[in-house]
């Protein structure tokens, strides 16, 4: 079983880049850890199924871009939250601190 504690200790940090790892990849559905330092953007993508991250450690500012606002909706995240996202929204993260998310495809 993977404790937050655990997960944790599976992913360091990368001063130049976003580090990713897979845990679980099955057609459309995946399960990864991403470690994200204060200050790095993960750049605007998509996910073509409905996902959610949950924050394992640190804070994030979670953005969506949707069709019809001029401005992206954030949404602070910190240590234990879960945020649901449906498939196809433009979203883009940015790290408030060092942080640890889960993110699954669902």
């Amino acid at each position: 079983m993977h404790t937050a504690k655990k997960l944790k200790k599976m992913i360091d940090f990368k001063d130049n880049q976003i580090n990713t790892r897979v845990l679980l990849k099955d057609d459309d559905k995946l399960a990864l850890l991403a470690a994200i330092k204060k200050a790095q953007l993960m750049a605007e993508h998509i996910s073509p199924v409905d996902a959610f991250v949950y924050i394992v450690e640190g804070e994030v500012e979670f953005s969506i871009k949707n069709l019809n606002d001029a401005e992206p909706a954030d949404f602070k995240l910190k240590e234990g939250d879960v945020f649901f996202f449906k498939a196809n929204e433009k979203h883009y993260v940015t790290g408030k601190k060092d942080s640890v998310m889960l993110v699954v495809r669902i």
